[in-house]
């Protein structure tokens, strides 16, 4: 299955995400494909990507420079396959460039967030050979996208069935409405004997000011309760080593499967979870899940006490990595093997 990635040259664009992108150019390039990654955005930059985010006409000339040269460097590497992850940054001129540049390439878009948060993946998706997404409800909603829920990385799988000494951890990004549900839900645990550590990050201390200006439920809220840097992956998975369950709190607007969630399933360990469509998944087990109300979330003591329910292989199988590349990826090559057959026996 592995063996039709081996000599296949992928361009690979996507935002830079925890480093969820180096892993899977390292995972491609270990099924023997030749990988050329360029990061989405121009630049990390605060400004930089707040203005893709509020308004992208105040950065077309920087976006513009920025995608002409990754066309004009990459112009005759004839790539097998052109992956973009969400598509939030390039124009629908710079997609027909890269298309004319390279006709016989397969053109692939996976989303990883709502389209609701991307209005610019809306614009450039109809211009790609095959579009995924991590949504259900988007996939319902439009006809040319299908679903494919998120995948963990292979460092997950070693922290599985390890030794606890954390009742209940939550490692992630406060926004919208994180911080409120997950006072809700110390309250609970302050009383209930049980260990819990939350490491609540905040992505700079100017935006947290900012927040606290603008946003009245924010005002009385502390800095100290938050971290500023992100925890390196080394951390976070010593975290989940020690933990037995996990909170995961998705956006109010999203559907899809967080990969926090997916990452506690491949560390088989259990999650409490607010997102309310879990129990339409494969991976959804009562013993394993608890789905919590996000304006009135209850923590059962019970479920954090019990033992976790072992998955089947298939099923655990299904969310690695490796899957998730040879469904998305891996599928489009063996189809472009098969259109190649058939030409040469015209």
């Amino acid at each position: 299955m592995l063996g039709k990635f081996s000599g296949k040259k992928i361009l690979f664009i996507s935002a830079r995400f925890f480093n969820y992108e180096k892993e899977i150019q390292k995972k491609l390039e270990s099924f023997g494909a030749i990988v050329d990654f360029f990061d989405e955005r121009p630049g990390n930059d605060f400004i930089t990507k707040s203005l893709i985010r509020v308004n992208r006409k105040l950065l077309f000339k920087k976006n513009n420079d920025y995608y002409n040269e990754i066309i004009n460097s990459t112009k005759h590497r004839n790539y097998d396959i052109v992956f973009i992850i969400r598509g939030e940054v390039i124009s629908i001129n710079n997609m027909k460039k890269l298309k004319e540049h390279h006709p016989k390439a397969k053109f692939i878009l996976y989303m990883w967030d709502a389209l609701s948060y991307s209005p610019n993946s809306k614009k450039v998706k109809n211009l790609f050979d095959h579009v995924y997404t991590f949504d259900k409800n988007d996939s319902l909603k439009y006809s040319d996208m299908k679903f494919r829920p998120l995948f963990f990385i292979d460092d997950y799988k070693n922290v599985a069935n390890s030794k606890t000494d954390i009742d209940v951890l939550f490692i992630g990004t406060v926004h919208t409405d994180r911080y409120h549900i997950l006072k809700k839900i110390e309250k609970q645990l302050e009383g209930s004997g049980l260990s819990f550590y939350f490491y609540k990050y905040y992505p700079s201390k100017f935006l947290f000011y900012l927040k606290k200006i603008f946003n009245s439920n924010f005002r009385k809220v502390k800095k100290d309760e938050f971290y500023f840097k992100g925890l390196p992956k080394k951390e976070v998975l010593e975290n989940f080593t020690r933990a037995k369950v996990i909170v995961d709190i998705e956006r109010p607007k999203q559907n899809g499967l967080t990969i926090r969630t997916i990452e506690v399933f491949g560390a088989k360990k259990k999650l409490l979870t607010t997102n309310q469509s879990i129990n339409e998944y494969d991976l959804y087990n009562s013993s394993n899940i608890q789905v919590i109300n996000r304006d009135n979330p209850v923590v059962d003591i019970n479920f954090i006490n019990q033992g976790f329910k072992e998955p089947t292989n298939e099923i655990y199988n299904k969310y690695s990595i490796d899957y998730w590349l040879c469904e998305i990826i891996g599928k489009n090559v063996q189809m472009e093997k098969m259109q190649e057959r058939i030409s040469n026996m015209k």
